[in-house]
């Protein structure tokens, strides 16, 4: 054994015996000399300090490990009143595992004048633990898809030195059958992985598990292994949450979100989809953590039925997709306001203006006392609609106030247009259509049919069964000056 007088690698010569002022002696060879030791292991490495003369051990002289001539200072002892030590030394785990190395425990602390003649050393082997991390993207999978691995093998742990040209083998497999097995190296250099990996075409499974293994380098490295996990898909559903009218030039949001159709709990999360209009392709996006998709888009010219579809991209043909039809009309600009007038005569307004602001403050006085005995008269008189103001109550009592709203608007406000107008509203016309008829054609006052036709379509395309009290009697405060210009009577709800 490796352990003899006058041998140490700390002092390749031979001390001179004149000069030697100390021996420093290991006393406990055994297990540890010529052995292998686990990284990471506690090895004890006692041994004693003295004259070899007088035999007197040397107290209080601090003594430290080496290792193939390198200190490690964190493994260190002080000699006790016989020049013993004791020393807890921690087997350090990047030592390389293919070679031996020189264990020695040297004097640290000055001494007098004279050299220290260190008898022995050990002779020591390293092993170790392996340790394999792989990580896949985290998507689910379609059968035929490759598993992009990405990871290392190193020795020990996480931080430990890479494991090169290491063969690693897997296979496939679920609760009933297991598939093919197959195998693939660690980078040359570093132990690292980048490996593609097949996904059983005929692996028709919602969880699949993918088992790699290492089988060690004995005595160098232990085996270790790890199990991943993935979610399979093959057909895709989807639930759409995008409007269904729209006009041309409007700004959509065309949303959904997709899940598996045989799972619907299984989201096809972080997944690329490609999105199309009318059958041309428009753009693509990602799926986010929820399965959920979202894109904003304004609508091109054309009206009619037209068709939205999302196509999720994948790398084995398959063709994943679902359609959405969304109505398109053309819009209809409200007429402006004219901006030219023909100045007067200055000798025109000079003699009628007075005459005219008369009859207009005569007028507006009388108006309002005209009003104002209306509006006394209208709290007692019944209404002609009656039963159709009941029908309103029996809907907002039930808690529908949503159909009530379009009852109040397709019912009431309707019947009111045709009574008056002899109008009535097309299929092919839109509420926002009928907003603009209502101004142009029927000379209603924009002030009050837009903010009034605006919040009913809002209540019906963008919050269905989301309002409450308070906007539905604010939507019947809009509704009733438009109620009083129709017919000379306030609109009151005594309910």
């Amino acid at each position: 054994m490796n352990y003899h007088s006058n041998c140490s690698k700390y002092n390749q010569e031979e001390p001179n015996s004149s000069g030697i002022w100390a021996t420093l002696d290991l006393t406990n060879p055994i297990g540890i000399n010529n052995t292998r030791h686990q990284a990471n292991s506690v090895i004890n490495v006692q041994g004693r300090l003295y004259n070899l003369f007088d035999g007197l051990g040397k107290p209080n002289y601090a003594v430290i490990i080496y290792i193939d001539g390198n200190p490690y200072h964190s493994f260190n002892d002080i000699t006790d009143g016989n020049g013993d030590f004791d020393i807890a030394f921690t087997v350090d785990p990047f030592l390389d595992v293919y070679t031996p190395h020189w264990l020695e425990v040297i004097v640290d602390n000055p001494i007098p004048p004279g050299d220290v003649d260190y008898t022995s050393y050990y002779n020591i082997s390293i092993s170790t633990t392996s340790y394999l991390n792989v990580n896949d993207m985290d998507i689910p999978y379609i059968p035929g898809e490759n598993l992009l691995l990405n990871g290392y093998l190193r020795c020990d742990n996480i931080n430990g030195t890479g494991i090169s040209n290491a063969q690693i083998n897997y296979y496939w497999y679920n609760s009933s059958y297991n598939w093919f097995s197959s195998s693939f190296f660690t980078n040359p250099t570093d132990g690292s992985i980048s490996q593609s990996i097949s996904i059983p075409i005929d692996a028709f499974c919602e969880k699949l598990y993918l088992n790699l293994s290492y089988s060690g380098d004995s005595p160098y490295t232990n085996s270790t292994q790890k199990t991943l996990s993935i979610n399979l898909f093959w057909d895709i559903n989807c639930e759409w949450n995008t409007i269904s009218d729209a006009s041309e030039g409007d700004k959509v949001i065309i949303n959904g979100q997709l899940s598996s159709k045989i799972n619907n709990a299984l989201k096809i999360y972080n997944r690329t989809i490609d999105i199309y209009y009318d059958g041309n392709y428009i753009n693509s996006t990602n799926t986010d953590t929820n399965g959920n998709f979202s894109y904003a888009y304004t609508i091109p010219t054309g009206t009619g039925n037209k068709s939205i579809q999302i196509k999720l991209i994948n790398s084995v043909g398959l063709s994943l997709s679902s359609f959405y039809f969304i109505n398109i009309t053309k819009i209809i600009i409200p007429p402006s306001d004219p901006t030219d007038t023909e100045t007067p005569y200055l000798g025109f307004l000079i003699i009628f203006l007075p005459i005219i602001i008369g009859l207009v403050v005569g007028l507006s006085a009388y108006g309002y006392y005209r009003y104002k005995k209306q509006d006394k008269e209208s709290r007692i008189v019944y209404l002609p609609l009656e039963s159709k103001i009941i029908n309103l109550k029996i809907l907002k009592d039930t808690g529908r106030l949503e159909e009530s709203l379009s009852y109040l608007f397709n019912a009431i406000y309707m019947d009111l247009i045709n009574a008056k107008f002899g109008r009535t509203r097309s299929d092919n016309e839109t509420i926002r259509d009928f907003a603009i008829i209502s101004v142009k054609n029927l000379k209603l006052s924009p002030t009050t049919i837009y903010p009034f036709i605006q919040k009913v379509e809002e209540i019906i395309y963008a919050k269905p069964f989301q309002i409450t009290d308070k906007e539905f009697y604010n939507t019947i405060n809009l509704f009733s000056p438009i109620y009083f210009e129709l017919t000379g009577y306030n609109f009151v709800l005594n309910f």
